[in-house]
C-alpha cells in the first residue's frame, strides 16, 4: 500500500514539476524565471503536503506572467502562459491539491 501511495506522491511532483518548466519556458521576466525554477527544485523534494502550497504559488506566478504579458501587449505569450496557467489548475484540482469552489 505504502508503495502506491509513494508512486502516487512522485507522480505529482514530477507532473508539477514538468508544468513549472513548461511555465519557465514561456517566462521573460528573469526574476520570475528564478522563483519558477526554485518552485520546481522544492517541487521535486518537498512531501506530499507541502506541494499544495507550490501549486498555489505557481499559480499565482502564472498569473502574474499573464498580466504582465498583457500589459507589453504580449498576445501571443500570454495565450501559452494562460494554457499552462489552465493546466496548472487543473492538474492542481484533480491531484487533490485545491478544491474547485
Amino acid at each position: 500500500m505504502w508503495g502506491a501511495i509513494a508512486m502516487t506522491w512522485h507522480y505529482i511532483a514530477g507532473e508539477l514539476s514538468l508544468l513549472l518548466g513548461e511555465l519557465q519556458e514561456v517566462a521573460r521576466d528573469e526574476t520570475i524565471v528564478r522563483e519558477i525554477s526554485d518552485l520546481r527544485k522544492e517541487a521535486e523534494t518537498v512531501s506530499f503536503t507541502a506541494l499544495a502550497n507550490i501549486a498555489a504559488e505557481s499559480l499565482a506566478l502564472a498569473n502574474d506572467m499573464c498580466e504582465l504579458s498583457l500589459a507589453v501587449g504580449d498576445s501571443r505569450g500570454f495565450t501559452r502562459q494562460l494554457s499552462i496557467c489552465n493546466e496548472l489548475w487543473c492538474f492542481g484540482v484533480s491531484a487533490g491539491l485545491f478544491c474547485d469552489d
